[in-house]
Formats: structure tokens, sequence, C-alpha cells
């Protein structure tokens, strides 16, 4: 397909990365919907580099996103000691840090791709690089689609932090009416009707143009399944491997999945799927991956899922989070159980307590085999990371699912710190009738207990409402919060 009318796009980049080059280094917000080309304008002006690095990390759609995945990537770029880093699990401070001097060492164009898929820790790594990237040689482009990040989206408050001085901001357009008609007469195509039913996306009009249909597809997933339709079948095996990954398929792993040849790898070639210079791959667009992972069987994704899991988990170093991912796409309750508690302990360690959240959710999904002292512990954990992300009302529901379990199996001490935090979160909720009343049950219910060396408490009246304390020389997952 011919790349046209993005002059004006890739002259602006040059200028920013220039400027970049000779005085500071600045962020460049590319937005635009899907499919509208914002990954293909920067691959073409990469291709037009040679006195910059390039250092490209994506974002991936996974069920929850991997913490800093796009940093993980660039690392692997870079090597050196961004790479030992960030393999160190170091606090995320010093990983941050790691990165800063990585961007300070020379001039770089530095990608953030399809950052509406961030998770928080990406998102804070992206304030923090934003507010001293006037210390670097740097142009850090940030892709991402406007219209699906609200007012009230992470994305929109990281991007009000950044410093003026140095953000620049391009939208992108859809092509005209008269650049639809020029791609149609180079494909041998009549133009009539295309550029209405896809609006000059440049990724709907390739797809729509790629079926060669006498009719024109209703929407992009029907123009996808045509392509599709002329596979062969072990061209099809590959294609439908590689979309129920998000981001890129190793070589090992289709290579441990199916027979491949040459004639396959061609085939998935011609329907948008691109080999990387490592053997992996990977479709040239997520929203293509999607509707083609959509019109798949349930039960067809479940084989995919518990496949690939099989691959993955017998590695040491597949991320938790990806493990977690093909779990739940397998509705392997297990492997679920196994691997994303886990993820969310890594996800909180590097503060992203959203993406922690989301990983508790899926195991409680999962836990009805689990004994009721596990799954009130779970709970516990899932309600302190909602009170970290301020999402007070459903801490105070997973706190309320704890209080049964203890309550029913008569575990008085931990009855009691959960009615303690019931109470504390009552008081951010402003419902000081129902604070006053947990913390009355806390202090009866640590009460009934013998006296016991490693507890102690006192109470406190704060504006008109009690609040318990109780410090224990155990550790416990709220004690940080008091």
């Amino acid at each position: 397909m011919e790349f046209l009318e993005r002059e004006r796009c890739l002259g602006e980049l040059a200028t920013w990365l220039g400027d970049a080059r000779r005085s500071e280094g600045c962020v460049a917000l590319i937005g635009g919907e899907a499919g509208i080309g914002k990954t293909t304008l920067l691959q073409q002006f990469s291709k037009q580099q040679r006195e910059v690095r390039i250092l490209w990390g994506s974002c991936d759609d996974l069920f929850t996103p991997r913490p800093l995945a796009p940093l993980h990537d660039i690392a692997r770029q870079a090597q050196g000691d961004l790479l030992a880093a960030i393999n160190s699990g170091d606090n995320r401070e010093d990983i941050f840090t790691a990165a800063l001097r990585e961007l300070q060492r020379e001039p770089a164009l530095v990608v953030f791709e399809d950052m509406h898929w961030a998770d928080e820790a990406t998102l804070d790594l992206l304030k923090y690089l934003g507010r001293r990237v006037a210390q670097t040689h740097a142009l850090i482009t940030v892709t991402y689609r406007h219209d699906e990040i609200g007012s009230r989206h992470p994305l929109r408050f990281v991007i009000g932090d950044l410093p003026r001085a140095n953000t620049r901001k391009m939208s992108l357009a859809p092509l005209s009416r008269s650049a639809v008609a020029q791609l149609a007469r180079g494909a041998g195509l009549e133009a009539k009707g295309i550029y209405e039913i896809t609006g000059g996306n440049p990724l709907f009009v390739t797809e729509v143009l790629a079926a060669e249909s006498d009719a024109i597809p209703s929407s992009v997933r029907d123009a996808v399944v045509a392509r599709a339709v002329k596979l062969t079948a072990a061209a099809r095996e590959l294609a439908e491997l590689v979309c129920v990954v998000p981001g890129r398929t190793e070589a090992w792993l289709v290579d441990q999945a199916m027979q491949l040849d040459d004639a396959a790898v061609e085939g998935c070639l011609s329907i948008g799927i691109r080999q990387l210079g490592d053997g992996s791959f990977a479709y040239r667009h997520e929203l293509v991956r999607r509707a083609f992972e959509d019109s798949l069987s349930t039960q067809r994704k479940l084989g995919l899922h518990a496949k690939i899991l099989a691959a993955l988990a017998v590695r040491s170093d597949t991320p938790a989070a990806r493990l977690a991912h093909h779990a739940n796409g397998a509705h392997d309750s297990s492997s679920v159980l196994k691997f994303a508690p886990l993820a969310a302990a890594q996800a909180a360690a590097v503060g992203a307590h959203r993406e922690a959240a989301s990983h508790y959710e899926a195991t409680l999904r999962h836990c009805s085999g689990l004994p009721l002292q596990d799954q009130a512990r779970l709970q516990e954990r899932l309600s302190y990371e909602y009170y970290l992300t301020d999402r007070t009302d459903k801490a105070l529901a997973a706190r309320r699912a704890a209080l049964e379990i203890w309550k029913a199996s008569g575990a008085r001490a931990e009855e009691g710190d959960t009615l303690r935090w019931l109470s504390r979160l009552s008081w951010f909720e402003g419902l000081g009738a129902d604070a006053d009343r947990y913390a009355a049950e806390a202090v009866a219910a640590l009460e009934s207990l013998p006296p016991a060396a490693n507890w102690r408490w006192h109470t406190a009246t704060a504006r008109n409402s009690t609040c318990l304390h109780i410090v224990a020389n155990r550790p416990s997952i709220g004690q940080s919060a008091q």
C-alpha cells in the first residue's frame, strides 16, 4: 500500500527530533483512532533515521497489562545497565533512574506504543521521564487511541502533568476521498463505496481492498475473515496461533506448537502478519489480530490458550502476567490460582496496583476449590489494592466478604482485624455511623481473646468516629497503611 497524506506529519517529527538533538528532548503525543496509521507513521519515520538510536516498546492488550512492558522491550534493545536493573527486580525508583540515564547517553528516538493499554507503573514512568526529558536529547513518542481515553482515563492525567514547553501533539486524520480512490486504482478495483464504508481509515481501506471481493465487507472483521478463507490448513493454523498471543509469538513457540513450512509463512504474510527479525510473528495491527481472534470458536480459543500456556509454563523466564493471561484464556483454574497471585504481587511491587487488583479478581473467580481461609486472605489482598487505587466502595465489599468467612470459622483475631479495616474504610467513605459500629465490634472481638504478647490495641476518637489501630509484631497485609 502507498504511504499517502502523511508528509506533514513526517516533517513535524523530523523537526521535533532535530530540536531534541540540538537542544532539549521532548515528548510527542500522537493520537488517533484504531487503524489510523500511528504505528505505520513511526515505522516509516524510523526507517529514515541513520544517526540516532531507535528504542521501541509496546503495551499489549492482555487481560491484565504486564507492568512496565514497554520498558522491558526497550531494555532488551539497549542492554547494559537498564537491562540489568529491570531484570534484577530492583525497586522501581532504581529502574526509572536507569531508564533516564539510558536516554541521557546519546540522542534517541523512543517509542511508547499503544499507551491506552498501559499499566500504572508504565504511566508513572512516562510522567517521570516526561518531567526530565529536557535533560536528554531524546524524542519520546507516545501513541494512543484518543477515542479510548475518556476524561477519567489515567493517561489523561499523565498527559496533563507533562511540561508544556517540552510536549508536542499530533493527531492523525483519516485519508481523503481522493487518496482512497488512488489506493483502489492501485489495487485494480473500483473505488465506489469504499470511502463510505471505511471512513478513510487506512487499516479499514487496506483490509477491504485486500479482500478482493465483489461485495464490500461490512466490517474489518468480515474483511479479515474473507482473506483468511484462502489460507491453507497450515497457514490458518499459524494465523490462529498468533492471533491469541497479544504482541509477538516467538519462533520457538511456533515450532513447538505446530509443523511450520514456508508456504504457511507466505500465506500468513499475505493477510497482515509480519515475521520480525528474530523470527517471531505478529499481526501488523492489533485490530486485525482481535478481529481474527473474534472469528474463532470458543472451543478453539480455549484449546489454543491451553497449548500456549503449556509451552510457556515450563520456561523459567516467562512473566507471571503472561502465564496468567493464557491461564485465563484457557479457563484453567489451577493455573490461574498458581500464576495470577504471583502476577498480582509483582505488579504491586512496582506500583501497578490496578493491575494487581485485576489479577486478584481473576484469582477469586477461580477460587471455589480453595480452603475458605485462603479465599478470605485473597479478599483482603484485593481489598488492599482497591484501597490503594481509591476504589473504597469495592474495598469495603471485599473486606465484608472476608469478614463473613472469618466469622463463620470462629477466627476472632482475623475477624477483629477485618472489622478494624471496615471501620477505617467506612470513615474514608464518610460513613460515620458504620465506622463507629465496626470499630466497636472490632474492640469486642479482640477483647474476647486471651492476653497475648504479640497483640496490643487502643482506641482513639477522630472526627467523631472511633478508629481502631492494631499493631502486630507479625507482618500483615494492611499494616503498611496504618
